[in-house]
């Protein structure tokens, strides 16, 4: 497929409406003649339909064209540290069948990918999703990626996962290409794309859960920086002498996450300080982040101290994003961000009272518009952004008909 008609397809697949074939030609810049010969392209290859008829302004009354979300499906897999999420999704990112599952990133990659397969192929088999409908799989895991190659580098958190070929474990199973991310970009992109319906061109995604990063969408595209590591904010420097499992200290991570957070919560309940987590500790031999939101709603006072105090911690980090980038928007997600109006009053605060005056004018922090979904829609995204990009100019492949083979 022709370069030209790719950005066609992503013009209408972008538009919140559908578009007529004037629409497209002032948005691309292109003659009316050159977009209906794109239009009847994309049609025969069933890529875009005629959605509706449009009103008339005096002659035929046009019509307006539309992605054919039915053009196949997508596989999109968001992992993380202990668990995973994975849907087969339509081809405009909704999600049609889903599912998550408890996993141990220890066992090593092909134990892990494997019992993902497994999962997947039995929602596909439940749902009667055949394998030659799946035209793309999109991944995202809690690793800086070199996105081109689509390897994982040196995670911290993944033993055994460092340059490991996620793409040639699908090929096994599955005729198509296969993308890797970062997990915290894909949340971008399926918050930019989906949630925000491209109307904010300049923000930051934070994931607060067990670790913290961050996805950069600059001018309207996903940021990845030079090597893919960009966002990576859970490993600055705020001063402690606490060490982080990455081997250095006062990490922002190691202070303010997930991790930290249900670390420092057992330590008021060994000591004490707090019945409510001293009781559930008892109750559970353990207490997770969702025992923390249990004891805020109580209210447990020193839980609450908790929550603020990393909330506080991690809104002076944003504050000098915000100072250097100047987003217009911040967008919250993650496990923690859960922990509602406390947590992100007192993030709020941090940014506010040490961002300059000008970067914070016009500057909104919400938590997250697509919340848990983000992820999987954002890697849904990504795939189909891909598997347009990277079309071919060869007059019998389409986009859904590329292989992995051509990468």
């Amino acid at each position: 497929m022709h370069s030209v008609i790719a950005r066609v397809l992503q013009i209408i697949r972008r538009s919140k409406d559908p578009l007529s074939k004037t629409d497209i030609a002032a948005e691309s810049g292109l003659s009316l003649s050159a977009v209906n010969d794109h239009i009847e392209r994309l049609i025969s290859d069933k890529l875009i339909i005629i959605s509706e008829i449009g009103n008339s302004s005096g002659g035929r009354k046009p019509r307006l064209y539309a992605l054919n979300k039915d053009a196949g499906h997508v596989i999109s897999i968001e992992l993380g540290a202990s668990s995973v999420q994975f849907a087969i999704c339509d081809f405009d990112c909704n999600l049609k069948f889903s599912d998550r599952a408890s996993i141990e990133l220890g066992q090593g990659p092909d134990e892990v990918l494997e019992q993902i397969y497994r999962r997947i192929s039995s929602l596909m088999e439940m749902n009667r999703i055949s394998k030659t409908s799946i035209k793309g799989i999109g991944i995202g895991i809690p690793s800086p990626v070199e996105f081109i190659s689509g390897l994982p580098i040196s995670p911290p958190i993944m033993p055994g996962w460092d340059r490991y070929p996620i793409r040639d474990f699908w090929a096994k199973y599955f005729d198509c290409p296969c993308y890797v991310d970062n997990d915290v970009n894909i949340m971008a992109l399926g918050e930019h794309a989906k949630g925000l319906n491209f109307e904010v061109d300049n923000l930051i995604y934070i994931k607060i859960g067990s670790g913290i990063g961050a996805g950069i969408i600059s001018h309207g595209q996903l940021y990845r920086g030079s090597n893919g590591s960009a966002g990576d904010i859970g490993h600055i420097d705020v001063g402690s002498d606490v060490l982080c499992w990455c081997g250095n200290r006062g990490c922002l991570e190691a202070i303010a996450g997930g991790k930290a957070l249900t670390a420092k919560a057992k330590e008021l309940a060994s000591s004490g300080h707090s019945s409510f987590l001293m009781e559930t500790l008892k109750e559970k031999n353990d207490i997770t982040l969702k025992d923390i939101r249990a004891a805020i709603q109580q209210p447990d006072p020193l839980s609450v101290e908790l929550i603020r105090d990393s909330g506080a911690t991690i809104g002076r980090v944003i504050a000098s994003l915000v100072n250097f980038f100047n987003p217009s928007l911040i967008s919250i997600g993650g496990s923690v961000s859960e922990f509602g109006d406390i947590f992100l009053a007192s993030l709020r605060q941090g940014v506010y009272q040490r961002s300059l005056p000008l970067a914070t004018r016009d500057l909104r922090i919400n938590k997250s518009t697509l919340g848990r979904p983000a992820g999987l829609i954002g890697g849904a995204f990504m795939t189909i952004s891909q598997l347009i990009v990277n079309s071919t100019d060869s007059d019998t492949d389409t986009v859904l008909e590329r292989k992995q083979s051509h990468l």
